[in-house]
């Protein structure tokens, strides 16, 4: 009986207790998994569920008997996360652009990026003919370019609303190139920048007096001068500019003729203030170049990379377009050896083909901080150009008989414009607004020419100058 009653007892305090310390457990595990669903992520409360569950069992086995009670200070994760864009944002800089030769196109120094290919005819990428720029996958007409934030327009031959920028400022003056490979942001003044854009930024005046002289040679007579003169400051407000000229001249190196452009660049910076400016800027621009016959891969295989047009600038030159343009309209004549592989041998090579243009540009732009964190800019613009581009055509003859004539198309632009923006800088935020207006006045008028004809193997006439001016039109 005695023994019953003992093995009872037993019992029942085993079951007391066993129930104490299940109850213990629930109800630790109960109060950790309610503290450390603080930081509110799903992932983190299991990860953190499983610890906390853990480290209570072991409490409650070590302290069977009592409520379990925490101590310590309540258990807490956090997670935070930095996001990086990895934009395709690039800023091109001075020391990159000055480790080119002298002369050489800024674009030239794009092809270090990837997914941007520049390419150009000529060494140097001054060949506005042939000049063309890809950004991945867009062409350059759908790159927005600007100088200083003024508008460039299309960077094609023969455009309608800018012009080329090696063109608007020469290659030394050029302090760097802001490129945005995705499409470019709202405050870029294009209509074109679905690919992307090219913001060129001059250089400004030193605040020291000096000059600075640059002379390049290279083959096929290349020669290139930079001559520029800073004023250092004129007055105590730091009132300052600089004038440059540039000169640049090069044979083609195949086929025959002359790229000659020359260039004048002027800035004028005048201070006010600590944060405030007023800025002016004047380009002109003159160039005479013959350009390259454009190659496909039907002339290269069958004529190689020398092939170019007939114009060597001499009668032999001449007679053989001559007699090439009579095979393309059926009349007799012939072709050089090797043209006869080619699929199209009339459109393998012309006669010749020539650019004449020149350029005014300048921006007077006023950069005023009106407090802190509110700034207002506003540029006053304007950009005049005339062309005359040429080529000779052995599709369409000319009055007295020959096969070839002249075209030339004569594009000129007038346009003029503002820009104004302001800016607020408030905690992490950057707003701005702002309203740009252009009044462009496009003429692309082309006139045909007469070319001289041949009789019994001798030029008729003098040969036409495809770098003068035309007179007297046909059609």
């Amino acid at each position: 009986m005695n023994n019953r009653n003992l093995f009872s007892g037993l019992l029942l305090m085993t079951t007391v207790l066993s129930g104490m310390s299940s109850h213990q457990v629930h109800a630790a595990t109960s109060t950790t998994t309610t503290a450390t669903s603080h930081p509110g992520h799903a992932a983190a409360r299991g990860t953190t569920r499983a610890t906390g569950v853990h480290a209570t069992r072991g409490t409650a086995t070590a302290h069977p008997a009592g409520p379990v009670r925490s101590h310590a200070a309540p258990e807490a994760l956090s997670v935070s996360a930095h996001r990086t864009v990895h934009g395709a944002h690039l800023i091109v800089g001075k020391k990159l652009l000055e480790s080119a030769p002298p002369g050489t196109n800024p674009m030239a120094a794009l092809n270090t990026m990837p997914g941007v290919d520049f390419q150009s005819a000529d060494a140097q990428g001054v060949s506005t003919w042939s000049t063309q720029i890809f950004m991945h996958g867009f062409q350059q007409q759908e790159i927005g370019m600007t100088l200083d934030g003024i508008p460039l327009g299309e960077m094609t031959y023969r455009n309608y609303n800018g012009m080329n920028p090696v063109l608007a400022v020469s290659s030394e003056n050029v302090q760097g190139i802001d490129v945005s490979q995705s499409a470019g942001a709202e405050d870029v003044a294009a209509t074109n920048n679905l690919g992307g854009s090219l913001a060129y930024t001059t250089s400004d005046p030193s605040h020291k007096l000096g000059g600075t002289v640059n002379q390049g040679f290279g083959s096929f007579d290349t020669f290139h001068t930079y001559a520029r003169v800073d004023s250092g400051d004129l007055n105590s407000t730091g009132a300052r500019f600089y004038a440059s000229y540039m000169r640049n001249d090069q044979d083609k190196w195949k086929g025959y003729g002359e790229q000659f452009y020359q260039q004048v660049n002027a800035k004028l910076v005048q201070p006010i203030g600590q944060n405030s400016s007023i800025s002016a800027y004047f380009d002109w621009s003159d160039l005479h170049e013959m350009e390259y016959q454009d190659m496909s891969p039907d002339i290269l295989n069958h004529l190689g990379y020398n092939a170019d047009n007939y114009y060597n600038g001499k009668a032999s030159g001449y007679i053989r377009a001559y007699d090439a343009a009579l095979a393309a309209q059926g009349k007799g004549g012939g072709y050089p050896a090797g043209y006869g592989n080619l699929s199209d041998a009339s459109d393998a090579s012309y006669y010749d083909s020539a650019t004449n243009q020149d350029d005014i540009v300048g921006y007077l732009k006023a950069d005023l901080a009106l407090t802190d964190k509110v700034r207002w800019t506003t540029t006053a613009y304007g950009h005049g150009e005339s062309q005359q581009t040429t080529w000779t055509t052995p599709y369409s003859g000319s009055p007295n008989g020959s096969p070839l004539s002249e075209l030339v198309k004569q594009p000129s632009i007038r346009r003029f414009g503002v820009l104004s923006q302001v800016t607020y800088d408030v905690a992490h935020n950057h707003i701005s607004g702002g309203v740009w207006y252009e009044n462009n006045d496009y003429q692309s008028p082309m006139y045909q020419y007469a070319e001289p004809n041949v009789v019994n193997g001798v030029v008729q006439g003098n040969l036409v100058n495809p770098l003068g001016h035309f007179k007297d039109p046909f059609a």
